[in-house]
């Protein structure tokens, strides 16, 4: 079972997985923001990484109590933060390719840790509906990097009305506007497996919004019914 309840910021504690909540939204949505301004500053980018990959860190030792998947987490983290430093400096694209790939693992770990705790749990609360969101959350940008992939080995696969797509906060986008069926159409995939990949991405983002987070809420509001019945 998992230890901690809540997680301390200072004198308040938060649920454990709005925190993580919180840390995935501040990546898609503030990160952006943060890399416009930064601009070339290496030393703003990576501390900017490491205070991310942290904040990830902090969330994942709040879900999980077993010490050997906090390790392969840290070690994870840590070589991707140091990739990243050696790539802003040197450029070196297959540096570029590894971090993607442990970033992607990174990912795989955290839906692994939440999806066990989630069905581990009997008695579905706020905080396990966060779990939930999260798990949406990470499924949006694991696509991402699974598009990014299929664009490096089939190039063009997608294409923009403005310019290529070929950064990952492109495929960002792309991956949750897909993913919410919001279809902007500003990004298209043009090639099979980028299309296959993107019919998936839809159907599963629907179901999982019908069926888990459905249920999850249903669960907790017939058992706080029943708690207050008693």
């Amino acid at each position: 079972m998992y230890r901690k309840p809540t997680v301390r910021i200072g004198r308040h504690e938060i649920g454990r997985f709005r925190f993580l909540l919180w840390s995935l939204m501040m990546i898609i949505g503030v990160r952006p923001l943060l890399d416009d301004w930064i601009g070339t500053r290496i030393w703003a980018d990576v501390c900017t990484d490491i205070f991310f990959a942290s904040a990830l860190m902090a969330g994942l030792h709040a879900i999980s109590g077993q010490p050997r998947q906090l390790r392969i987490s840290l070690l994870l983290a840590s070589s991707i933060i140091i990739l990243a430093f050696i790539h802003y400096i040197l450029h070196i694209q297959v540096l570029e390719k590894v971090q993607m790939g442990l970033s992607a693992i990174f990912l795989i770990q955290m839906l692994f840790m939440i999806g066990t705790h989630i069905e581990k749990e009997n008695e579905v609360t706020i905080d396990l509906i966060m779990a939930a969101a999260c798990t949406y959350i990470l499924l949006g940008m694991l696509w991402a990097y699974a598009y990014y992939l299929v664009e490096s080995l089939h190039p063009d696969s997608f294409k923009a009305a403005e310019k290529r797509v070929e950064v990952l906060w492109d495929f960002y986008y792309y991956s949750f506007v897909t993913l919410t069926t919001v279809g902007y159409g500003d990004i298209l995939a043009v090639s099979r497996p980028a299309r296959a990949l993107s019919i998936l991405e839809a159907i599963i983002g629907q179901l999982y919004l019908a069926i888990m987070i459905s249920r999850l809420v249903g669960l907790h509001a017939s058992q706080a019914g029943i708690d207050k019945g008693k």
